[in-house]
Protein backbone atom coordinates (compact mmCIF):
# COMPACT_ATOMS: atom_id res chain seq x y z
CA UNK A 1 0.00 0.00 0.00
CA UNK A 2 1.12 3.36 -0.35
CA UNK A 3 1.49 4.34 3.59
CA UNK A 4 4.15 1.76 4.12
CA UNK A 5 4.43 0.20 7.61
CA UNK A 6 6.47 3.30 8.91
CA UNK A 7 9.84 2.64 11.18
CA UNK A 8 11.73 5.92 9.81
CA UNK A 9 8.79 8.14 10.69
CA UNK A 10 11.46 11.27 10.06
CA UNK A 11 11.82 10.13 6.66
CA UNK A 12 8.34 11.82 5.31
CA UNK A 13 8.22 14.20 8.65
CA UNK A 14 11.24 16.30 7.60
CA UNK A 15 9.25 17.48 4.52
CA UNK A 16 8.15 20.19 5.21
CA UNK A 17 5.69 20.36 2.45
CA UNK A 18 2.51 18.55 3.03
CA UNK A 19 -1.21 17.45 1.50
CA UNK A 20 -4.28 20.20 2.55
CA UNK A 21 -6.39 17.14 2.35
CA UNK A 22 -9.59 19.10 0.82
CA UNK A 23 -12.65 17.78 3.26
CA UNK A 24 -15.38 17.54 0.52
CA UNK A 25 -18.43 16.22 3.12
CA UNK A 26 -17.95 14.56 6.47
CA UNK A 27 -15.92 11.44 5.84
CA UNK A 28 -15.41 12.48 2.19
CA UNK A 29 -12.03 13.83 1.19
CA UNK A 30 -9.87 14.52 -1.76
CA UNK A 31 -5.74 14.98 -1.79
CA UNK A 32 -3.19 14.96 -4.80
CA UNK A 33 -0.23 16.17 -6.42
CA UNK A 34 0.97 17.60 -9.62
CA UNK A 35 5.03 16.90 -10.76
CA UNK A 36 6.59 18.96 -13.26
CA UNK A 37 10.36 18.57 -13.73
CA UNK A 38 13.10 20.07 -16.46
CA UNK A 39 15.79 17.74 -17.57
CA UNK A 40 19.27 18.05 -19.00
CA UNK A 41 21.88 15.30 -19.27
CA UNK A 42 25.56 14.86 -20.88
CA UNK A 43 24.23 15.10 -24.54
CA UNK A 44 22.02 18.02 -24.43
CA UNK A 45 18.95 16.65 -24.29
CA UNK A 46 17.01 19.42 -22.32
CA UNK A 47 13.50 18.55 -21.66
CA UNK A 48 10.75 20.19 -19.49
CA UNK A 49 7.93 17.77 -18.76
CA UNK A 50 4.46 17.21 -16.74
CA UNK A 51 5.91 14.15 -15.12
CA UNK A 52 2.34 13.45 -12.98
CA UNK A 53 -0.69 14.59 -11.64
CA UNK A 54 -2.73 12.53 -9.05
CA UNK A 55 -6.07 13.14 -7.68
CA UNK A 56 -6.74 10.65 -4.40
CA UNK A 57 -10.42 10.17 -3.46
CA UNK A 58 -10.52 9.19 0.32
CA UNK A 59 -13.66 7.64 1.77
CA UNK A 60 -14.20 7.04 5.93
CA UNK A 61 -17.23 6.04 8.00
CA UNK A 62 -16.29 4.57 10.96
CA UNK A 63 -14.30 1.59 10.55
CA UNK A 64 -14.76 1.14 7.14
CA UNK A 65 -12.58 3.38 4.80
CA UNK A 66 -11.52 3.38 1.12
CA UNK A 67 -9.45 4.71 -1.19
CA UNK A 68 -9.16 5.65 -4.61
CA UNK A 69 -6.12 7.37 -6.45
CA UNK A 70 -6.35 8.38 -10.38
CA UNK A 71 -3.08 9.27 -11.76
CA UNK A 72 -1.79 11.01 -15.33
CA UNK A 73 1.34 10.27 -16.37
CA UNK A 74 3.56 11.04 -18.88
CA UNK A 75 5.76 8.04 -20.10
CA UNK A 76 6.47 6.35 -23.61
CA UNK A 77 4.12 3.79 -24.85
CA UNK A 78 3.63 2.15 -28.50
CA UNK A 79 2.25 3.57 -30.85
CA UNK A 80 0.33 2.78 -34.59
CA UNK A 81 3.66 1.95 -36.40
CA UNK A 82 4.55 -0.14 -32.66
CA UNK A 83 7.20 2.46 -31.97
CA UNK A 84 7.89 3.60 -28.40
CA UNK A 85 6.45 7.38 -28.22
CA UNK A 86 5.90 9.92 -25.48
CA UNK A 87 2.30 9.59 -24.61
CA UNK A 88 0.17 10.76 -21.22
CA UNK A 89 -2.31 8.37 -19.98
CA UNK A 90 -4.78 8.22 -17.42
CA UNK A 91 -5.11 5.31 -14.91
CA UNK A 92 -6.14 3.78 -11.72
CA UNK A 93 -3.28 3.85 -9.77
CA UNK A 94 -4.74 2.26 -6.91
CA UNK A 95 -8.22 1.73 -5.81
CA UNK A 96 -8.57 -0.61 -2.35
CA UNK A 97 -11.47 -0.68 0.37
CA UNK A 98 -9.96 -1.16 4.21
CA UNK A 99 -11.84 -2.60 7.06
CA UNK A 100 -10.89 -2.39 10.74
CA UNK A 101 -10.91 -5.77 12.28
CA UNK A 102 -9.00 -8.40 14.90
CA UNK A 103 -6.82 -5.32 16.11
CA UNK A 104 -5.93 -4.70 12.44
CA UNK A 105 -6.38 -3.26 9.67
CA UNK A 106 -7.85 -5.59 5.92
CA UNK A 107 -7.42 -4.09 2.95
CA UNK A 108 -8.53 -5.57 -0.45
CA UNK A 109 -8.39 -4.44 -4.05
CA UNK A 110 -5.50 -3.04 -6.12
CA UNK A 111 -2.74 -1.77 -3.86
CA UNK A 112 0.95 -0.65 -4.12
CA UNK A 113 3.68 -3.53 -2.09
CA UNK A 114 4.44 -2.94 1.28
CA UNK A 115 8.42 -3.30 0.53
CA UNK A 116 11.20 -0.99 -0.07
CA UNK A 117 12.94 2.15 1.61
CA UNK A 118 11.92 4.87 -1.36
CA UNK A 119 8.49 6.20 -1.60
CA UNK A 120 6.72 5.03 -5.02
CA UNK A 121 5.89 8.90 -6.20
CA UNK A 122 7.30 12.52 -5.51
CA UNK A 123 5.23 13.55 -2.41
CA UNK A 124 7.63 10.78 -0.44
CA UNK A 125 10.88 11.65 -2.24
CA UNK A 126 13.79 13.65 -1.55
CA UNK A 127 15.30 13.33 -5.12
CA UNK A 128 13.94 13.59 -8.57
CA UNK A 129 15.14 10.35 -9.69
CA UNK A 130 14.47 6.49 -8.58
CA UNK A 131 17.63 5.01 -7.04
CA UNK A 132 17.64 2.02 -8.87
CA UNK A 133 16.53 3.82 -11.89
CA UNK A 134 13.21 2.20 -11.84
CA UNK A 135 10.74 1.39 -8.58
CA UNK A 136 13.11 -1.53 -6.72
CA UNK A 137 9.60 -2.80 -5.33
CA UNK A 138 6.70 -3.76 -7.32
CA UNK A 139 3.91 -1.30 -7.13
CA UNK A 140 0.17 -2.02 -7.68
CA UNK A 141 -1.08 -5.32 -7.83
CA UNK A 142 -4.78 -6.82 -6.48
CA UNK A 143 -4.04 -8.27 -3.29
CA UNK A 144 -6.09 -8.78 -0.03
CA UNK A 145 -3.92 -7.23 2.54
CA UNK A 146 -4.15 -7.52 6.52
CA UNK A 147 -1.46 -4.90 8.96
CA UNK A 148 -1.55 -4.74 12.65
CA UNK A 149 1.02 -3.09 15.44
CA UNK A 150 2.10 -6.32 17.34
CA UNK A 151 3.13 -3.76 20.11
CA UNK A 152 4.31 -0.12 20.66
CA UNK A 153 7.32 -0.04 18.38
CA UNK A 154 6.46 -3.33 15.82
CA UNK A 155 4.12 -3.99 13.21
CA UNK A 156 3.57 -6.83 10.35
CA UNK A 157 1.49 -7.26 7.61
CA UNK A 158 0.78 -9.78 5.39
CA UNK A 159 -0.23 -9.65 1.53
CA UNK A 160 -2.30 -12.46 -0.77
CA UNK A 161 -1.09 -11.00 -4.31
CA UNK A 162 -2.29 -11.50 -7.77
CA UNK A 163 1.33 -10.55 -9.22
CA UNK A 164 4.82 -11.68 -9.88
CA UNK A 165 7.60 -11.77 -7.39
CA UNK A 166 10.52 -10.18 -9.12
CA UNK A 167 12.28 -6.73 -8.54
CA UNK A 168 14.74 -5.30 -10.56
CA UNK A 169 15.47 -6.75 -13.82
CA UNK A 170 12.86 -9.00 -14.00
CA UNK A 171 11.33 -9.48 -17.68
CA UNK A 172 9.06 -12.47 -16.65
CA UNK A 173 4.94 -11.93 -18.25
CA UNK A 174 2.28 -13.29 -16.60
CA UNK A 175 0.71 -13.38 -12.87
CA UNK A 176 0.66 -15.72 -10.17
CA UNK A 177 -0.39 -16.09 -6.78
CA UNK A 178 2.02 -14.06 -4.47
CA UNK A 179 2.71 -14.02 -0.80
CA UNK A 180 3.93 -10.73 0.69
CA UNK A 181 5.10 -10.56 4.22
CA UNK A 182 6.64 -7.09 5.67
CA UNK A 183 8.02 -6.49 9.50
CA UNK A 184 9.51 -3.22 11.02
CA UNK A 185 10.51 -2.08 14.24
CA UNK A 186 11.62 0.83 15.78
CA UNK A 187 15.08 0.01 18.31
CA UNK A 188 15.19 2.75 19.78
CA UNK A 189 17.99 5.65 20.14
CA UNK A 190 17.34 6.39 16.56
CA UNK A 191 17.25 3.20 14.97
CA UNK A 192 14.72 1.38 12.96
CA UNK A 193 14.65 -1.86 10.90
CA UNK A 194 12.41 -3.46 8.43
CA UNK A 195 12.57 -6.51 6.52
CA UNK A 196 10.22 -8.40 3.72
CA UNK A 197 10.12 -11.04 1.54
CA UNK A 198 7.83 -11.95 -1.85
CA UNK A 199 7.62 -15.29 -2.81
CA UNK A 200 5.18 -16.53 -5.73
CA UNK A 201 4.56 -20.22 -6.55
CA UNK A 202 7.15 -21.05 -9.09
CA UNK A 203 9.40 -20.98 -5.80
CA UNK A 204 10.76 -17.19 -6.64
CA UNK A 205 11.67 -15.06 -3.58
CA UNK A 206 12.60 -11.38 -3.26
CA UNK A 207 14.04 -10.66 0.04
CA UNK A 208 14.59 -6.86 1.25
CA UNK A 209 15.06 -5.07 4.10
CA UNK A 210 17.24 -1.76 5.06
CA UNK A 211 18.27 -0.22 8.47
CA UNK A 212 17.38 3.50 9.18
CA UNK A 213 19.09 5.74 11.97
CA UNK A 214 18.10 9.09 12.75
CA UNK A 215 19.84 11.77 14.91
CA UNK A 216 19.20 15.56 15.36
CA UNK A 217 18.27 16.57 11.76
CA UNK A 218 20.32 13.89 9.94
CA UNK A 219 18.59 10.54 8.60
CA UNK A 220 20.67 7.16 6.94
CA UNK A 221 19.80 4.24 5.47
CA UNK A 222 20.69 1.37 4.21
CA UNK A 223 18.78 -1.22 1.91
CA UNK A 224 19.40 -4.29 0.31
CA UNK A 225 17.47 -6.17 -1.90
CA UNK A 226 18.06 -9.63 -2.57
CA UNK A 227 16.19 -10.14 -6.15
CA UNK A 228 15.73 -12.96 -8.46
CA UNK A 229 17.70 -11.16 -11.18
CA UNK A 230 19.31 -8.30 -9.45
CA UNK A 231 20.77 -8.04 -6.09
CA UNK A 232 20.97 -4.34 -5.44
CA UNK A 233 21.81 -1.72 -2.49
CA UNK A 234 21.29 1.94 -1.49
CA UNK A 235 22.97 4.45 0.78
CA UNK A 236 21.28 7.48 1.73
CA UNK A 237 21.87 10.12 3.75
CA UNK A 238 19.90 13.08 4.41
CA UNK A 239 20.27 16.73 6.20
CA UNK A 240 17.62 19.26 7.01
CA UNK A 241 20.12 22.16 7.62
CA UNK A 242 16.79 24.47 7.74
CA UNK A 243 13.27 24.12 8.44
CA UNK A 244 12.51 24.14 5.11
CA UNK A 245 15.33 23.47 3.21
CA UNK A 246 17.64 19.88 3.06
CA UNK A 247 20.50 17.93 1.02
CA UNK A 248 20.54 14.28 0.25
CA UNK A 249 23.38 11.87 -1.12
CA UNK A 250 22.72 8.95 -2.51
CA UNK A 251 24.80 5.99 -3.68
CA UNK A 252 23.11 2.79 -5.24
CA UNK A 253 24.43 -0.47 -6.59
CA UNK A 254 22.09 -2.65 -9.40
CA UNK A 255 23.47 -6.03 -10.34
CA UNK A 256 22.06 -6.40 -14.31
CA UNK A 257 20.48 -3.52 -14.18
CA UNK A 258 17.13 -2.68 -15.86
CA UNK A 259 17.26 -6.21 -17.17
CA UNK A 260 19.79 -5.23 -19.81
CA UNK A 261 22.97 -7.23 -18.26
CA UNK A 262 24.52 -4.19 -17.26
CA UNK A 263 25.83 -3.28 -13.69
CA UNK A 264 25.08 -0.01 -12.69
CA UNK A 265 26.37 2.39 -9.94
CA UNK A 266 24.22 5.53 -9.43
CA UNK A 267 25.56 8.55 -7.44
CA UNK A 268 23.02 11.21 -6.57
CA UNK A 269 23.22 14.67 -5.24
CA UNK A 270 20.16 16.72 -4.41
CA UNK A 271 18.98 19.76 -2.73
CA UNK A 272 15.01 20.39 -2.03
CA UNK A 273 13.39 23.42 -0.74
CA UNK A 274 9.99 23.78 0.56
CA UNK A 275 8.91 27.19 -1.16
CA UNK A 276 5.73 26.98 1.08
CA UNK A 277 3.57 24.56 2.73
CA UNK A 278 2.29 22.69 -0.41
CA UNK A 279 5.19 23.57 -2.43
CA UNK A 280 8.38 22.73 -3.00
CA UNK A 281 11.54 22.57 -5.48
CA UNK A 282 14.38 20.15 -5.46
CA UNK A 283 17.37 20.22 -7.81
CA UNK A 284 19.41 16.92 -8.48
CA UNK A 285 22.45 15.94 -10.40
CA UNK A 286 22.98 12.23 -10.96
CA UNK A 287 26.33 9.96 -12.39
CA UNK A 288 24.77 6.84 -13.35
CA UNK A 289 28.20 5.45 -13.81
CA UNK A 290 28.20 4.77 -17.58
CA UNK A 291 30.16 6.22 -20.27
CA UNK A 292 27.62 7.49 -22.10
CA UNK A 293 25.09 10.26 -20.94
CA UNK A 294 26.76 10.01 -17.54
CA UNK A 295 25.31 13.04 -15.88
CA UNK A 296 21.78 14.23 -15.87
CA UNK A 297 20.78 17.85 -14.12
CA UNK A 298 16.55 17.61 -12.94
CA UNK A 299 15.07 20.25 -11.34
CA UNK A 300 11.42 18.97 -10.19
CA UNK A 301 8.48 21.67 -9.12
CA UNK A 302 6.25 19.42 -6.94
CA UNK A 303 1.97 20.91 -5.62
CA UNK A 304 0.58 19.28 -3.16
CA UNK A 305 -2.78 19.67 -2.55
Amino acid sequence: MKNKIAIASAFIAASSFSFAEIALTEGFSVEGFIDTGYTDDSTNNASFDLNEVEVSFLFESGTVSARVDTQYTNRFVPNDDNELGESYVGEIDQAFISYDVFGGTLSAGLMDSQLGFEAFEAPGLYTNTLAYGQPAQRQADEAVNFTMSLDEVSSVGISLINGRAGFIGDNAVGDSTVIEVAYSRDLGNGFGISVGNRSDEAGDDVLTGYVTYETGAMTFAVEYIDDIDADSYQLFGNYAYADNASVTVRYCSVEDGLGAGVDQDFLTLAHQLALADNLSLTTEITDNGLDVNEYQFSAGLLFTF
